[in-house]
Formats: structure tokens, sequence, C-alpha cells
């Protein structure tokens, strides 16, 4: 299967980089994901209501977006974390997928546009995750959404900030903020990367001076996976970041958590095709509404 844009990007990054050429700059990466997933030219669904809200921290503003895809009240929440090759991606470039999910899960989905490397390196963006999280949960009611039907959805680099959230929840020992079931699609969880990814650019981004061995960092390395929520774990085969997904779904088994594998052979990694919920990216929109749809029936 041809790869995107995106994955095309990345891969003359880390090229031009070995070759001291120039490299891409954050901007021109956020320009050329962002550009990509519009020449798809896939029009937004309708919902039954959407707004914006900017948030205090106390230390900074953070953007959320709300879609409902029903007028009932007491939804299901889906928790939207975007990927972006860490560095890009925001509210506009995961509307679709957004309203996607929304409609077929007849949830309330709220997204997040979270502080992003170089200008802000870990631990910013996963700070600014956990502070809407907490934020979830304390005004789901006030927002039309259920107290305990929520789901946290990460891709890439969002899958990342999606599991390094429930390490986070799990060092706090905060268990009544764990979500119900977490969904990660083609989810980075080991950045101790070698220098010849393709994606060691923007995870130097990232990273600054942190340590890729800090399980906030790198989820994969956890002592506790105990603590973690069911899982749906979507890859590709085709995709560099498979090996991630699949050896925090073995990790997951071994503590005794429910873990669902779908995986997409003869496929790359999704990127701007999930984001624009491109019918490329059918297969992973389904498995992630099943899931949602089986797991938010009462139990």
């Amino acid at each position: 299967m041809h790869k995107t844009l995106t994955t095309l990007l990345l891969a003359f990054a880390i090229s031009s980089a070995m070759a001291q050429q120039s490299v891409p700059t954050a901007q021109d990466i956020r320009a050329s994901i962002a550009g990509e997933i519009k020449s798809f030219n896939i029009p937004p669904e309708k919902v039954v209501r959407k707004k914006n809200y900017t948030l205090w921290t106390g230390t900074d503003s953070v953007k959320i977006r709300l879609y409902y895809g029903s007028a009932n009240q007491n939804l299901p929440i889906i928790y939207n974390i975007h990927g972006g090759a860490m560095v890009a991606g925001d509210l506009e470039t995961h509307d679709n997928i957004s309203r996607v999910m929304a409609n077929r899960t007849r949830s309330l989905v709220i997204a997040i546009d979270y502080a992003k490397p170089p200008e802000h390196p870990f631990p910013a963006g996963l700070n600014d995750c956990f502070y809407v999280w907490q934020y979830i949960n304390a005004h789901a009611a006030a927002m039309g959404g259920s107290k305990s039907n929520k789901f946290v959805l990460g891709d890439s680099g969002g899958g990342s900030l999606a599991a390094s959230l429930q390490e986070k929840l799990s060092q706090q020992k905060i268990k009544a903020l764990r979500p119900k079931a977490l969904i990660l699609i083609n989810p980075a969880t080991d950045l101790r990367a070698p220098e010849t990814s393709k994606y060691s650019l923007v995870a130097r981004w990232y990273l600054n001076s942190a340590d890729p061995k800090n399980p906030l960092v790198s989820p994969i390395l956890s002592s506790n996976f105990s603590t973690f929520p069911p899982t749906l774990v979507v890859l590709c085969g085709e995709d560099e970041l498979k090996p991630h997904g699949v050896q925090l779904a073995e990790k997951l088994k071994a503590a005794k958590v429910k873990v669902n594998l779908f995986d997409i052979p003869n496929e790359d990694h999704l990127g701007g095709l999930w984001s624009a919920a491109h019918p490329r990216a059918k297969q992973a929109i389904d498995a992630a509404v099943n899931y949602i749809n089986t797991n938010a029936k009462p139990q």
C-alpha cells in the first residue's frame, strides 16, 4: 500500500539529517500534515452540536472542542487525544474523525489541542492531557456526559500520550479517574528508538532533556500494567510502530488486562488517513466504533 505524505516527510527528515542537509522545521511538518489531510477533500459530517472552550490550567491555556453525536444527556464520553508525529495536529486536523466517532457511537467526543514540541517539550503535552482529563471527570454531567462511561482514544503520537496518561494515573494512584477503556491507533509507546528511525527527529524534539526510559515518556516501561483499563490496540502490518503496539498488548495481557488486538495487514501508518476519516482508515474506524459501542453498553 502506498505511503502517506506524513510517512514520507518523516523519512526525509531523518535522511536529510544524516546527510547534514537542511531538515524540516516543526512548522514545515505541521503545514505538511495539515495540507495532506485537507487534500483528501473529505467533507465533515454534521453533528448535533459543537462547542469550543479554552481552559486555564494554572500555567497556560489549552483549547478543547466538544462534539455531540446525540441530543440526549448522560452520553458516553470519548476523550480524543490527536496524533501528528508528536509535533503537529490540532482540533482542525482531527475534526473529521471526532465528528465520525461522535455520530457512530452517539457519544460526546472531547478533543484536545495540547502543547507540542519543540516549543513545549515533555512534559507539557502530557500535563495538558492530564489537566483536561481531570476537568472532564469533574464536569462530565454538566457537559451532558456520563460520569462513569468514559473512554480515552489516541492515535499515533496521541496514542503515546493516551498510554502515558494511564501511567500517570497509575503513579498517582488515582483509580477514580481510570477510563472504562483505552483505544490506541498505531500507538508510539517506546521513545528509546534507534537513531535510524524516521521518527527520531520529532522524538528528540519531544524529549528535549527528558530521559526516554521514564515510563511517562515511554509507557511500555510501566512497572504496573495491571492498573491500565481494558484496551483495544489497532496495528498496521507495514507500520514501523507496529512492534510498539504488539509489545504493549503482550505486557497488558501478562498483567491480566483484557486486550483486543486488531491488525490491518498490508497497510502503513494511518496518520492523516485516520484523522480525515478516509476510506482507507475504515477498518480502524469500524474497530474503534464497535469496541466503544460494545463496552458502552451497561454491564
